[in-house]
């Protein structure tokens, strides 16, 4: 089976050197059905050596890179961890980011509820300072009884 990729078929003439070559290089790109995104791929990602989608290593050079997206506008979460990021703090973002974090306690804390009550459940009502519901509190209370008495068991053995 063949390749798609017509410089697959002789790999050492799209890194040459030699003006011949890389001219030879740059008619076999022309027949790829791959060499918008070669060239594009090979630009963006500052490929420095070969030939790429027709393009030798001057060429791809004297070529601009798209500029950069702008940033995402503050109080929103990729905001935030762009400030982050880089250190810095900014109220709007972090607003929205506390608040990203109260939505996604409270549908975790629903999914806890579903069960029936759990320690997940205790610890997140917590979490949300708010008072537990009695199911939470219930295997909370279990919990912590169950942890005592495994701790005075191994007290008593040891």
């Amino acid at each position: 089976m063949t390749s798609p990729r017509p410089c697959a078929a002789e790999p050492d003439l799209f890194f040459s050197i030699v003006k011949a070559d890389q001219a030879k290089a740059v008619k076999i790109c022309q027949a790829c059905p791959f060499q918008q995104q070669c060239a594009q791929t090979a630009v963006e990602q500052g490929i420095r050596w070969g030939t790429w989608g027709g393009l030798t290593e001057n060429q791809r050079r004297t070529r601009k890179k798209p500029p950069p997206p702008e940033p995402a506008a503050c109080g929103t979460s990729l905001a935030y961890w762009r400030h982050r990021n880089k250190g810095e703090t900014c109220i709007p973002c972090d607003m929205q980011r506390a608040a990203d974090v109260e939505a996604d306690r409270r549908r975790r804390l629903e999914g806890e509820h579903a069960k029936g009550g759990t320690k997940t459940g205790y610890d997140l009502h917590m979490r949300l300072n708010e008072q537990p519901c009695e199911a939470c509190r219930e295997v909370n209370r279990l919990a912590c009884a169950l942890a005592r008495q495994r701790r005075a068991a191994a007290r008593s053995r040891a």
